[in-house]
């Protein structure tokens, strides 16, 4: 397996690549990667003799099992060589790589993130890069292009760190105690980009940005900055993952499907550090991908409050605040986007209903127009007996000792109003097909207004979507259990219901602007009940 053609291709492990003993065998690892081979303590001795002539390179043809191995150590190597071809840890370079490639250094790096090191080094080889900026930063981003092996002209001077070659560009603004890199792109978006990242950031960051009295950055922050906007370029120009792309996952519990809203590093220091952040750009929106709460609520970025629990009272409404917006869920998860989705309200034109995904915003915009409908009594006894509307109802008299009384109607054929009040105040509503679920969102509303000391009515409705219940699917489980997961299948017929009500009147989407939209809100007029 040492042998090597003077040409052809050679395949080697990746310089990430890491591997270590283990009581039963073997445990090898790689950037996001790893498997374990279990067979006992030879199998390290075994890897000893593959890893290092994988190490130098080995023709792709003779990475196989010798014909002589004992069947012991043969079943090893095959198990070994398919994991390490599964989790993409062999990379092929040309057997000329060494002496007619790149500098080592950016060979290493190459061997380790590119699918093809010669095709990435052939495209940076090629490349002219321009830079563009102030001081520190341009000098930073310079220095880290030429380590790299591009072609780099003189530094031209400019208000933002701008970068371009071949089509790409990256920009960047570092200020006294922030910096930030956006997304690769096309020029003209990456500078509408950075000025809107600028903005958010901060007085400070604009003031450097637009050439103001803010002085020059410190070199640290400056050298990371610069470095990373190199970084971002280098990877876009070569055809390699960007760099955020490897940490998208500290956005997200598991990241979700689809496009990755525009990442944008942002640095900080005192005590030094960097992340990436999403960023909901106006001129480069990507379709929605989930995970509003996060999104719009970044602590960097978003443009809307973190939702955090804080200090509120978890029992028995989960509750979390987007500044001073509380948001209302029977999970923490839900009552986070409710607070985000309450708060971005805010942002929206008025007399509009903005929900977290067009089935939300529309039940919301058509339960507003009917709530003021006339309607018959319903009976005490149709909710009474529902284990989840009583819960709620002794949450609000006798947890809370409210003196409320619930005035429960039905408006036509499957749409129920109940509205909660106490002292002649209104506490809650909702609108739901059946008594026992409008009892039951009314009387959490009614609840988690107490609980959160507020003062406003609080409307929730079967409308907003709510995740898979883990307790789903158990045999012993019921309504009770997983409430209110599995309301929302109703909703389609019960606003088909409300629009004949409130006498067919169309009901439009409003325009919430780029950023709500990229993160996936909807917005619907409420329209007036004609009847």
């Amino acid at each position: 397996m040492t042998d090597q053609p003077a040409d052809g291709e050679l395949l080697r492990l990746r310089p990430i690549v890491h591997a270590s003993p283990t009581p039963t065998g073997l445990h090898v690892r790689g950037w996001s990667s790893s498997f374990n081979v279990d067979g006992g303590k030879g199998l390290w001795t075994v890897w000893q003799r593959l890893a290092g002539p994988l190490a130098d390179g080995v023709p792709p043809e003779r990475l196989t099992v010798p014909d002589q191995a004992p069947p012991a150590v043969a079943a090893a190597l095959e198990l070994i060589i398919g994991q390490l071809h599964e989790h993409d840890l062999l990379v092929r370079v040309p057997a000329s790589w060494a002496a007619g490639g790149p500098p080592e250094h950016v060979a290493r790096w190459l061997e380790a993130v590119a699918e093809r090191p010669a095709r990435a080094w052939d495209a940076l080889r090629r490349a002219a890069v321009t830079v563009a900026g102030p001081g520190a930063l341009a000098a930073a981003a310079r220095r880290a292009l030429a380590d790299t092996g591009l072609h780099v002209g003189p530094v031209e001077p400019g208000p933002d760190l701008v970068l371009v070659c071949d089509g790409h560009a990256v920009a960047a603004g570092c200020a006294a105690d922030v910096g930030f890199v956006v997304a690769p792109g096309a020029r003209g978006d990456v500078l509408a980009d950075a000025e809107a990242v600028a903005h958010r950031l901060g007085a400070e960051a604009v003031a450097h940005r637009l050439g103001g009295a803010a002085g020059e950055p410190p070199e640290v922050l400056a050298a990371l900055v610069g470095s990373a906007a190199a970084h971002r370029l280098v990877c876009a120009v070569a055809d390699l993952p960007d760099p955020a792309h490897e940490v998208a996952g500290t956005w997200y519990d598991a990241p979700p499907p689809g496009p990755v809203h525009q990442p944008v590093l942002v640095a900080r220091l005192d005590p030094l550090r960097a992340d990436y952040h999403p960023w909901l750009s106006a001129v480069r929106p990507v379709p929605p991908a989930g995970r509003i709460a996060e999104v719009l609520g970044d602590a960097e970025l978003g443009p809307v409050p973190a939702p955090d629990t804080g200090d509120l009272p978890q029992v028995p409404v989960k509750l979390a605040a987007s500044g001073d917006v509380v948001g209302y869920g029977v999970t923490e998860r839900s009552a986070r986007l409710d607070a985000v989705v309450r708060a971005a309200h805010r942002l929206a034109p008025d007399r509009t209903a903005v929900g977290a995904d067009a089935v939300h915003a529309l039940g919301l915009a058509l339960r507003a127009a009917a709530r003021s409908l006339p309607g018959t009594p319903v009976d005490p006894d149709e909710w009474h007996a529902d284990p989840t509307a009583r819960r709620w109802w002794k949450a609000v008299v006798l947890r809370f000792a409210l003196p409320a009384e619930a005035e429960v109607a039905r408006l036509g054929d499957g749409v129920v109003r109940a509205v909660v009040r106490a002292g002649g105040a209104e506490l809650s509503w909702a609108v739901e097909a059946t008594a026992a679920d409008a009892v039951a969102f009314a009387a959490m509303a009614a609840a988690g207004r107490a609980q959160a000391g507020g003062s406003e009515p609080v409307v929730l409705s079967g409308a907003f979507p709510v995740e898979e219940p883990k307790t789903a699917g158990v045999p012993w489980t019921d309504r009770a259990w997983h409430w209110p997961h599995g309301v929302r299948a109703a909703e389609e017929g019960l606003q088909r219901r409300l629009g004949e009500l409130i006498g067919g009147v169309e009901v439009k989407r409003v325009a919430l602007g780029p950023v709500l939209h990229a993160a996936g809100l909807v917005g619907f007029a409420i329209p007036e009940a004609v009847r």
